[in-house]
């Protein structure tokens, strides 16, 4: 079983304004509400690619109520802690030239004890071998202790494999926790490094210092330019086919389901790089934060390429 942790959803507003323009007024000509949140993305993915996951987490509000109806709508299980509060709107506004601006809230604060009821929650459905991913922000009251106490709880529990998702001093905390794979993009991995690499050697010598301080394997996510792969032993760049960009919003979480989905049913290192990479690059065809269906993810599959580095 997939769990998936979302510890600050959101429901995303994506508006097609044709000349955006700051400072004056905007008239959009379509919208679409999807409920999102990095977790949420991955349950949303992984229903897409054929394969079952429980969406946990932090939830509130009428937002958080909208979450749950479109879940359920999807037939995607779900097992949310109710905090007071409300969960955050993100606006994404998508111009004509393939702009796209994101404008996020912050999210609810959450306090210690329904913090604890999360952690209850996550080990209650984290059985034994089961795969537990952990993606995106956290609310903006949470100690680094807090997120590291559920890393923790987590990678403890008996076969559970860790999967993480996340930015720099969280993305730092969970390494201590030995996570089966990470996913920073090249940013992200910029921000525990201290510099931004610039060339393919120096993301592999980069992902290389993230296993050092903890990662069983990193997957580094490069846009339009495919990925860089890399465990304790090999590294791949891996280089799917180019394809019509609609909508780069969210490829980064069906990237993660991927990779979920691949350690899941025991992949290969190189089928699950591949795979990975053709599932973020499958979703960047469809608009707003909806997912690629497997049949397109396979048909990427078959035309991306790894080179052994």
């Amino acid at each position: 079983m997939i769990i998936t942790v979302t510890l600050n959803p959101a429901v995303d507003r994506t508006m097609h304004v044709p000349k955006f323009c700051a400072g004056r007024v905007n008239r959009a000509t379509a919208a679409r509400v999807d409920a999102g949140g990095k977790g949420i993305n991955v349950s949303k993915a992984l229903k897409e690619l054929g394969c079952e996951s429980v969406a946990c987490g932090l939830i509130a509000g009428r937002y958080g109520r909208m979450i749950k109806e479109q879940l359920t709508a999807s037939g995607i299980k779900y097992d949310f802690v109710e905090v007071p509060g409300e969960t955050r709107l993100n606006i994404k506004i998508i111009s004509d030239d393939g702009t796209h601006t994101d404008i996020n809230e912050p999210g609810f604060a959450v306090s210690e004890a329904d913090f604890d009821r999360l952690i209850e929650r996550v080990e209650k459905n984290a059985r034994r071998d089961a795969i537990v991913v952990l993606s995106g922000s956290v609310p903006p009251n949470l100690a680094l202790s807090a997120y590291e106490r559920l890393c923790g709880t987590i990678a403890a529990r008996p076969g559970v494999r860790l999967i993480v998702d996340a930015d720099g001093v969280h993305l730092r905390a969970a390494l201590a926790s030995h996570p089966v794979y990470i996913k920073p993009n090249v940013s992200e991995l910029a921000s525990v490094l201290g510099y931004e690499p610039a060339t393919i050697p120096q993301i592999v010598e980069g992902a290389r210092k993230m296993i050092e301080l903890g990662a069983q394997n990193v997957a580094v996510s490069m846009g339009g330019d495919g990925a860089v792969v890399v465990s304790d032993s090999r590294a791949l760049l891996v280089k799917p086919p180019k394809v019509p960009v609609v909508g780069p919003v969210g490829a980064g979480d069906v990237m993660v389901a991927a990779i979920a989905q691949a350690v899941e049913d025991n992949n290969d290192f190189e089928s699950l790089a591949r795979y990975s990479a053709a599932a973020g690059t499958a979703s960047v065809t469809i608009e707003g934060t909806r997912m690629a269906s497997r049949r397109t993810v396979l048909q990427i599959f078959e035309k991306t390429e790894a080179v052994e580095l």
